[in-house]
């Protein structure tokens, strides 16, 4: 949470003009009224005390400025050094600021990203039907609506869980899954069936052959992979945003290839299917064996999910196998794969897909009745089946999404805390039709004119108006 903080504050497309950085924005801000432009409720759960509104009265910002909030909440060793010149100064280019750095202005990205981190680490929906739910010996929900309680059936059944697991119902938090993994084993699977959380990158096979994936992403072919390539691009410095590629070039011994840390930290016998196994003699068309040249893992063993898979290729085997063209194993299944969401709140968090290409949850759900809308060459890796009793049982269709619906909190339905929030302003467009904009910018004549979406600030007792689905927007 701390680094999305902090690159969005420094984004010259979202937050700020060119070239700024988190020192400039200290500079600016610290001596600030906070929220200066925004509402904020007396009775916000966060921001009450320092509220100038009163009861009745609301007005704009806090009465206390960033400078004495970071006082208050941050050891005086990271901004009492009052003298300039031992941390940095900004770039010769900058014509209005030219004095070196006060160590609070330095370590203002750090304030804004652990105070951010740990506002939003408070955010937790954990009060929906769901929750509240009494539970059988097995920690299953059982008082649900008798519809929800059937559809609860349904997406375990058509095997949603395989994606949408864990208390956020996403594979894609794993370090929440791997610690509860040991306290609620029975939320992860059973000594028949489970599911490995302990991994960023994991390894599935079907006929098609042996692919790496990275954990919590998955490609479902909501679009073409030539028109959307998700997790199989690379940032702006030309690195891989996949674990999955950094991996293969690791187990390649090409540490060029490796900028993450964390990759060399993999343990392959976390992954769902065995890359090597030491037990084979004879050649495998998706598994290493010892004819291809395999070795042991370096880390440690302890509580492996497969035991099995605690050999990897040698280099040299890794790196014959990259080089072939129609390979069947030591695949990547990175392109057209995107981040698994939370169903928490999802009937509430439309449009859906990565491209926001579904209105409703209904559309959504349909979607997966006819195997998605592409062929993708990683989604047949990608725990993605074909739901055809979904198709032509209406009564299964809407036990689903009435279960799906019971994974809404109220708190969030009304705002309450601790979802209350200052007011807020969304930028939505430009002003104008859909021939011409108007050119009345605040800051220039020559720039668009912002339209901007106004949400009222609300107390921690919330509201009375519920936010409502997305396609209630559209009507």
């Amino acid at each position: 949470l701390a680094s999305q903080a902090v690159a969005t504050a420094v984004n010259s497309v979202e937050m700020v003009c060119e070239n700024r950085t988190l020192a400039d924005l200290g500079r600016k801000l610290l001596f600030r009224q906070p929220l200066e432009h925004q509402h904020v409720h007396w009775n916000d759960s966060v921001l009450g005390n320092y509220a100038n509104s009163t009861g009745g009265q609301l007005r704009k910002g806090l009465h206390t400025p960033y400078y004495v909030l970071i006082m208050q909440a941050f050891n005086p060793k990271y901004w009492s050094y009052y003298t300039r010149g031992q941390f940095g100064a900004p770039s010769p280019s900058s014509a209005t600021h030219s004095l070196p750095y006060l160590q609070v202005e330095a370590n203002f990205g750090m304030f804004f990203a652990l105070a951010l981190q740990l506002y939003q680490a408070t955010l937790i929906s954990d009060d929906a039907p769901f929750d509240r739910s009494t539970r059988d010996a097995n920690g299953i929900p059982i008082e649900l609506s008798e519809s929800a309680q059937r559809g609860m059936e349904v997406f375990r059944r058509s095997h949603c869980a395989l994606c949408h697991i864990g208390p956020n119902f996403t594979s894609s938090a794993v370090v929440t899954n791997s610690i509860l993994q040991k306290s609620m084993p029975e939320a992860f699977g059973n000594e028949i069936f489970s599911i490995p959380v302990n991994s960023i990158v994991t390894l599935l096979a079907v006929n098609a052959g042996a692919m790496f994936e990275d954990v919590g992403f998955s490609a479902t072919g909501v679009t073409p992979d030539q028109n959307d390539s998700g997790l199989g691009g690379f940032d702006p410095f030309g690195n891989p945003l996949s674990f999955t590629d950094q991996y293969m070039q690791f187990l390649a011994g090409n540490g060029a290839g490796v900028v993450d840390p964390y990759v060399e930290n993999i343990r392959p016998c976390d992954m769902e299917f065995a890359i090597a196994r030491g037990d084979l003699n004879n050649p495998h068309p998706l598994i290493f064996t010892q004819v291809d040249g395999i070795q042991l893992q370096e880390q440690d063993t302890v509580d492996c999910f497969n035991p099995l898979g605690i050999y990897i290729p040698t280099v040299e085997a890794a790196q014959a196998e990259l080089e072939k063209p129609n390979r069947f194993r030591f695949l990547s299944g990175a392109t057209g794969s995107f981040k698994i969401p939370s169903l928490r709140n999802v009937e509430l968090t439309g449009p859906y897909m990565h491209n926001g290409g579904m209105a409703t949850l209904e559309q959504t759900v349909e979607f997966y009745t006819r195997d998605g809308n592409f062929d993708v060459d990683a989604k047949e890796f990608a725990k993605i089946f074909t739901q055809p009793a979904l198709r032509v049982d209406p009564q299964q269709f809407d036990d689903l999404l009435n279960f799906l619906k019971s994974l809404t909190d109220e708190r969030v339905r009304y705002e309450r805390a601790p979802f209350d929030h200052p007011e807020l302003f969304v930028a939505h467009g430009h002003a104008g039709d859909n021939l011409t904009i108007l050119a009345e910018s605040s800051l220039s004549t020559v720039l668009a004119a912002d339209e901007i979406l106004v949400i009222p600030a609300v107390g921690a007792e919330g509201t009375t108006e519920p936010l409502q689905p997305f396609e209630f927007y559209l009507e």
